[in-house]
């Protein structure tokens, strides 16, 4: 494990961090994302952090997620039972829900290793699988403030699992690729919907 920054210590901390971040949309996003779910639906969230997910779900659907992060299950955990430590790429931590969800997790991962996260979420969707992921606007080009702002990210984005880099975020463009190739994993048959709100591109995989 590698070292936290501060807000994948102190689970408040890193919701305001995302509040400030997106803003209005810090809402939005989540009220989509909630918008597919239907009352009777288990909801599945693999790095599901603090499970802020958790608190715009519809009444009468169900809600589990587990994350490797040991201080966010702590917090979690307080106001949904739901919730447990587990390692994003073992399958033993996945259950068949109705619903995969995956938010802000896809730039924690490597690239090399992203092909069996999305298999693993993709299996484990009975009806859909949605990702959301904040995606760049264009591909920063070095300046006299690049190498500041490099740091400070790969700082900020320590979650304790690898060692962040910047490069692991893709810009709008790359991210509708991906959604439009299946991440390599999903077969083209499978209907997709894109829909962006702010920063973030949501990606909706629909099986059923």
């Amino acid at each position: 494990m590698t070292k936290k920054s501060i807000f994948y210590k102190f689970p408040l901390l890193y919701k305001w961090g995302l509040k400030w971040i997106h803003k209005s949309n810090f809402s939005k996003r989540y009220q989509y994302i909630s918008s597919q779910v239907r009352g009777g639906d288990l909801v599945l969230e693999p790095g599901c952090g603090p499970a802020i997910l958790a608190d715009f779900l519809p009444p009468g659907s169900y809600y589990k997620g587990f994350d490797a992060n040991r201080d966010f299950i702590a917090h979690a955990r307080k106001r949904h039972s739901g919730v447990y430590w587990g390692d994003v790429f073992d399958i033993n931590n996945y259950c068949r829900a109705t619903v995969v969800v995956v938010c802000d997790v896809l730039h924690h991962i490597n690239p090399d290793d992203r092909k069996k996260f999305i298999e693993n979420c993709y299996h484990s969707a009975n009806d859909k699988l949605i990702i959301c992921d904040p995606g760049k606007k264009i591909n920063q080009k070095p300046n006299i403030l690049y190498p500041f702002w490099k740091r400070l990210t790969e700082w900020s984005e320590k979650d304790g699992t690898n060692n962040f880099k910047y490069e692991y975020f893709l810009t709008h463009d790359q991210l509708f690729d991906e959604i439009d190739n299946g991440f390599g994993v999903i077969p083209s048959s499978v209907k997709r919907e894109v829909k962006e709100i702010g920063d973030d591109v949501i990606g909706i995989f629909i099986k059923k």
